[in-house]
């Protein structure tokens, strides 16, 4: 026990001291379940297959991966590495000088892919350089589900579907930092299981994340699609899907499935099944918003369709803003229009998914101008073999993921460092954000400051802070270090700039603070409920400009005396606001 602590090397890391301490309390508990752990103060591979009961080969993976990581004669895992190994989960990235890696993906990616290597230092150091094949990207896949759902027979047909996907415009391997940058971007809410799960498996925190869970029997889901559709498009707070219409334990009427669409306030999926030449096809839509049976576009633009089987396609909103975009469409009424459901297109025609009010027969393409192209399945019409569709509850008015140790900062994930090749992707699975966003080889910081924003579980593709600005007259203003009040909003007309008053106590009374607000272009302000013109400085309804074209995304504003759109931010640099925004109206003017 002696020479197997003495030989222990000090690793240095960005972990404050109750952070350590907190592990090490951890360490010492683990150590218990074994007398020669206990007696050597070090961990063995007995020791991980416990820890990582529901999926031990994830336990003989990390114990390896340790093992080389540590590169000493000692036959076991030291404290000093599990504090080395835990900065990750915990912080989200490490500064080490050998266990260097941008978030906790990467370290579970770098596991995998470097498992029975005899040499894990240096492997690490051309980490950067390293592709990775398709089987290991199952693995890969197989993994995060695992830890997802917490058990270790996964059904390999949704990772298949998943991984072809991704190769199959692909000859070559891919390089493993764009494998671990797409997955950041396409799977958002990933960083934060793998997080919950290391405090539930290892620190021996009680699991705040539970797997969304399916109330009924399915003819076509599982447990494995679920933990898929999930983690690359439903929103965080997801708890439950129940059965709202199946067309093996209903009867194929339209005036029912309209009632059970129009009387349900949750959202939706919608999943297909077609059969074409003894191959099956799944395909499906998710929604975000209240049906209605008027003939009418609705929808938001957080909607999306997608295609399960046999490849795993994503396809989202384009927010054409020349095109009135018809996110869902439901008419059982109207004789001059078709009568049906339907999902893209535009004004009740050119339908991406059509549902004939048969319930019997679909109809798909593969563009339309609403949605991302692709396929969907290979025939223009087919009958409908199985058709589900489930509503879907979220968890109100709660936080799922918080760190237990402290105030969790903000991960300032950067990949700038590591220089790599440019890879495209599967183009269709790539464009996992509505708008253009051609390149995957993006830093993970940038695009999480593009869709950062969580407001009512929408992505805004917004901003860290947003500013809300309410018919009552308040404005709320959130920022994510700041923390900002719900204060009034005084003076607000006539106005080429706004002045948001943050509210501070002094003297036991209230005071207020200037916060100035510039504009900026190209900011989306769905959020806004009111719409605010810089140019002319007023404030108004918007539904009832004449500008405005339906989305407050889209609002021009007074164009009568400037055509340049310009919308809402707080800016991260406040004392500039006003030298800009002066700047920028003179050279208008």
């Amino acid at each position: 026990m002696g020479n197997c602590v003495s030989n222990r090397t000090k690793i240095s890391t960005n972990l404050d001291k109750p952070q350590k301490q907190y592990i090490h309390q951890a360490f010492l508990r683990q150590t218990l379940t074994n007398p020669e752990s206990r007696n050597q103060l070090l961990l063995f591979e007995e020791n991980f297959n416990e820890i990582f009961d529901d999926i031990p080969y994830l336990g003989q993976y990390a114990y390896w991966f340790l093992m080389g990581l540590q590169n000493n004669e000692s036959k076991g895992i030291e404290y000093e590495t599990i504090v080395q190994f835990s900065e990750i989960f915990i912080l989200g990235n490490s500064q080490s000088e050998i266990l260097t890696l941008p978030n906790r993906v990467s370290l579970i990616i770098a596991i995998i892919a470097l498992f029975g290597n005899l040499n894990i230092q240096g492997s690490l150091k051309e980490f950067s350089t390293m592709s990775i094949t398709y089987l290991l990207t199952s693995k890969c896949l197989q993994v995060f589900i695992a830890i997802m759902i917490r058990k270790s027979n996964i059904n390999e047909l949704p990772v298949k579907s998943f991984v072809d996907a991704i190769f199959s415009k692909l000859d070559v391997n891919i390089p493993i930092l764009q494998f671990i940058k797409f997955i950041d971007t396409f799977m958002p809410q990933l960083e934060e299981i793998i997080e919950d799960y290391y405090y539930d498996k290892f620190l021996g925190e009680q699991k705040l994340f539970h797997s969304p869970q399916l109330c009924n029997p399915s003819h076509i889901l599982n447990q494995e699609w679920l933990a898929l559709m999930y983690l690359c498009f439903m929103h965080k707070d997801t708890s439950k899907l129940e059965l709202l219409y199946s067309n093996v334990l209903n009867e194929n009427s339209f005036e029912l499935l309209t009632d059970l669409l129009t009387h349900s306030s949750s959202s939706f999926l919608f999943i297909i099944q077609c059969e074409h030449a003894a191959r099956k096809y799944i395909f499906g839509a998710y929604t975000n918003f209240e049906w209605k049976d008027d003939s009418l576009p609705n929808g938001s633009k957080e909607d999306c369709i997608f295609q399960l089987f046999p490849q795993f396609r994503v396809y989202r909103t384009k927010n054409d803003k020349f095109t009135r975009s018809q996110y869902v469409y439901l008419n059982s009424k109207n004789e001059e229009l078709a009568k049906g459901i339907g999902f893209g297109g535009e004004l009740a025609k050119d339908f991406r998914i059509f549902i004939n009010s048969d319930l019997l027969t679909v109809q798909c393409k593969n563009h339309d101008k609403t949605y991302e192209p692709g396929e969907l399945m290979p025939l223009k019409q087919g009958k409908i073999n199985l058709m589900e569709i489930w509503t879907i509850q979220q968890i109100q008015g709660t936080t799922q993921f918080k760190d237990l140790i402290q105030q969790k900062i903000e991960d300032q994930v950067e990949f700038e460092e590591f220089e790599i090749p440019q890879i495209r992707l599967d183009e269709d699975i790539g464009s996992y954000r509505s708008g253009d966003h051609s390149s995957l080889n993006q830093s993970i910081n940038d695009l999480k400051q593009k869709d950062s924003c969580d407001w009512e579980g929408s992505s805004q593709n917004g901003f860290e802070e947003e500013i809300i600005i309410k018919n009552d007259g308040y404005e709320e203003v959130k920022k994510n270090e700041k923390e900002f009040e719900v204060v009034e909003l005084n003076d607000s007309n006539n106005k080429t700039s706004i002045n948001v008053q943050n509210q501070v106590v002094q003297n036991n009374q209230f005071e207020f603070e200037e916060v100035e607000v510039k504009t900026a272009d190209k900011m989306d302000s769905s959020a806004l409920q009111v719409v605010y013109n810089v140019k002319s400085g007023k404030f108004g309804d918007a539904s009832q400009d004449d500008n405005w074209n339906g989305d407050n995304s889209d609002w021009k504003g007074d164009t009568s005396s400037s055509s340049k759109q310009k919308e809402l931010l707080v800016s991260q640099d406040l004392k500039t606001i006003n030298e800009n925004l002066q700047e920028s109206t003179h050279a208008e003017s």
